[in-house]
């Protein structure tokens, strides 16, 4: 009846509840699994999709009170050319198995487990056809074994992590397997178009009486006992696992901090002050790429009820004015922000600024994020409001006026948007004045990237243009190689980046999955490809098994000769010119190659921890924490620069009330 009801081709399974207790092992072998069947009959997606896997796959699925079990079998007749790779979480390097599970059947979102041969987990959020999120490490369990049939594996995930808030008569579920040396893909239910994968996805049914994932209100508050035990474990995995605690302060300055945030935590409190305090502690370790998030479920409601300003707001050092105005009252047209409901807008943006990370010192990084969420941060501040009362100098003006507004919810504010906004641009070149303009807004996109700047300077050169303008404003950053590549045309001589990469581990040593909420295998990879230097710091020594993702300091990097570029250059810089682009700028600046005209960059000059990431979730408020692994130092011999700041403009100039006056100032200043 289901099958029917459901679509006539879509497969079934049907699990059961046990009581007994599942090892995970990879053995298989409790009395609980002879209850359901193994399901196969798997259809190949690569390379041939719809046609016969070479080895078939199968799988079981139970559960108890807390936890979905699942096992799966990977045939192989050559167990001894199964590929086993050693890496970090979420590469997926070697032959893996994973199950997708959509258990509110929405069939758009989605979530993965994965496990390779090795033993090595990978998890991704999937929320829409596009978008897989493998930032998102929840806490589950998984053995493997390999034998003379091929490989098994088994996975233990707990009921909260796949966020079941409402009861559902089944679930979506696909199983995938990748075989590596075939280049081979295949998975349970056939897949005709990748574009609607959850869609395609089958049945899981059986589920039964399993708890519900408790929901936090907003004015629901958590246990003291809760929120200690919760930011315990956030701290204790950051002493463990993070290289850059003490980069900016003092052990000390941190164990104080710690310390204050216990005792506040002894009263019961709300998820968002919670999330608030936790916010302001991460803020003063001054790591621009850690992140504390809110639960998804408890974002989206969230969202749902948030009224927000119908105009967008850009923060800087010295004011605060409308940057876009969607309401149809034009006194706000580029206007200067005085206050907002009686208080001071300065005071407000003081105190969104210490529960935003940045790095190191920095505030033109707070101020940036500000820009782009500020209704988000002030609710968190002022609760939910339907109006606001806003004192504005309006553009142009003298006298301050008061503006009474309704706030909006999203789609009314979508409405009110204009059509003739410019589109985004990732990359773009013009010629003004006799000046080159390339503007980056990002060092992502490898291939769109290479091919744009290599155009670019093929077109300066066949113009005989002698003067360049770098447009890095609002570039977060992204592929550190990109970087490296765009400043390769504008060097005649080899060049040094990196300096060395830290890490908090200890070489050689493994732990295992109890001992932290970071990722064991993660950790135990970095362990094996460490050693310490002369001055006793941690550093990644091993590079080999990271060929290809990452850069060797060691090596000089060498300038590209055709169409290299020797004439004057300005770089536009603001809070925005983050991460890689602050890597760039610190080199540029280094090495005196430009003239550097806006505002401090949000990345320190010194270098910033990312690279790879762990996403831990505290199991109490279910809060995430997103923990970046690598400390990147840059090589910055024979520089001056203020450690802990990012990299310093000669020339300070903001961008002001629709008036673009940093691009203005930097030809002028190149024409004259």
């Amino acid at each position: 009846m289901l099958q029917i009801a459901l679509g006539q081709n879509q497969k079934v399974y049907s699990t059961k509840q046990v009581s007994e207790t599942i090892s995970i092992d990879a053995e298989i072998d409790e009395k609980s699994w002879g209850k359901v069947k193994w399901e196969g009959n798997f259809i190949q997606t690569e390379p041939e999709n719809g046609s016969k896997p070479t080895f078939d796959t199968q799988f079981k699925i139970l559960y108890d009170q807390k936890h979905l079990y699942v096992a799966i079998r990977a045939f192989d007749n050559h167990p001894d050319s199964i590929v086993v790779s050693n890496k970090p979480r979420d590469f997926f390097d070697g032959d893996y198995v994973e199950i997708n599970i959509d258990s509110d059947y929405d069939k758009k979102d989605a979530f993965s487990f994965t496990i390779t041969a090795g033993g090595i987990r990978g998890d991704e959020h999937i929320k829409t056809h596009e978008n897989w999120f493998n930032d998102w490490n929840p806490n589950w369990t998984a053995k493997t074994k390999i034998d003379d049939k091929g490989w098994i594996a088994e996975l233990k995930i707990p009921f909260s992590e796949l966020e079941v808030y409402d009861k559902k008569e089944h679930w979506g579920i696909q199983v995938n397997r990748s075989l590596e040396r075939l280049d081979e893909g295949s998975s349970w239910t056939s897949i005709p178009d990748e574009d609607k994968w959850v869609e395609y996805f089958g049945l899981l049914t059986g589920i039964e009486n399993i708890p519900i994932t408790k929901s936090f209100s907003f004015k629901g508050k958590i246990e003291s006992e809760a929120t200690q035990k919760d930011f315990k474990d956030l701290y204790n995995s950051l002493v463990s696992s993070y290289p850059s605690l003490y980069r900016y302060h003092s052990e000390d300055f941190i164990s104080n901090n710690y310390d204050k945030v216990l005792q506040a935590l002894k009263e019961d409190m709300t998820l968002l002050d919670f999330y608030k305090t936790v916010s302001s502690f991460v803020s003063k370790i001054g790591d621009g790429h850690m992140r504390v998030e809110l639960p998804d479920h408890f974002m989206k409601n969230y969202y749902s009820s948030l009224k927000k300003l119908p105009f967008k707001l850009n923060v800087t050092k010295d004011i605060v004015f409308v940057s876009e105005n969607y309401s149809k009252n034009k006194v706000l047209d580029g206007a200067q922000v005085i206050s907002i409901n009686g208080e001071l807008v300065r005071n407000i943006v003081d105190d969104i600024a210490k529960i935003i990370p940045s790095d190191g010192h920095n505030l033109t990084g707070k101020y940036h994020r500000m820009s782009y969420d500020f209704d988000f941060y002030y609710s968190l501040l002022t609760g939910f409001l339907d109006e606001v009362k806003i004192d504005v100098l309006p553009k142009g003006q003298e006298k301050v006026h008061t503006v009474t507004l309704p706030l909006l919810i999203d789609a009314e504010i979508e409405k009110m948007k204009s059509d003739s906004n410019e589109s985004y641009k990732s990359f773009d070149y013009s010629v003004k004045n006799n000046v080159a303009i390339m503007t980056i807004r990002t060092f992502n996109n490898a291939e769109g990237f290479k091919g744009f700047v290599d155009e670019s300077f093929k077109k300066i050169a066949e113009s005989n243009i002698k003067k360049l303008i770098l447009d890095f404003r609002g570039n977060g950053g992204g592929d550190e190689t990109n970087a490296i590549h765009l400043y390769a045309y504008l060097t005649t001589k080899p060049f040094k980046y990196y300096d060395r990469y830290e890490m908090n581990v200890q070489p050689n040593t493994k732990i295992d999955q109890e001992s932290t909420l970071v990722s064991y295998e993660t950790l135990n990879f970095f362990s094996e490809v460490t050693s310490k230097d002369t001055m006793g710091r941690t550093i990644i020594s091993d590079l080999e098994p990271l060929r290809g993702r990452f850069l060797n300091p060691s090596e000089w990097q060498k300038p590209i000769e055709k169409h290299n570029f020797t004439g004057q250059v300005v770089a536009l810089i603001d809070g925005g010119s983050f991460s890689a682009t602050s890597e760039i700028c610190a080199i540029i600046q280094r090495d005196k190659r430009a003239t550097l005209v806006g505002e401090e960059t949000g990345g320190t000059f010194d270098g910033n921890t990312s690279g790879i990431y762990d996403q831990i979730t505290l199991p109490k408020s279910r809060l995430k924490v997103k923990i970046p692994l690598i400390k990147y130092v840059m090589d910055s011999d024979g520089a001056s620069y203020n450690f802990g700041r990012g990299v310093l403009p000669e020339y300070q100039v903001s961008y002001m009330h629709g008036i673009d006056q940093p691009l203005d100032f930097a030809i002028n200043y190149l024409n004259n």
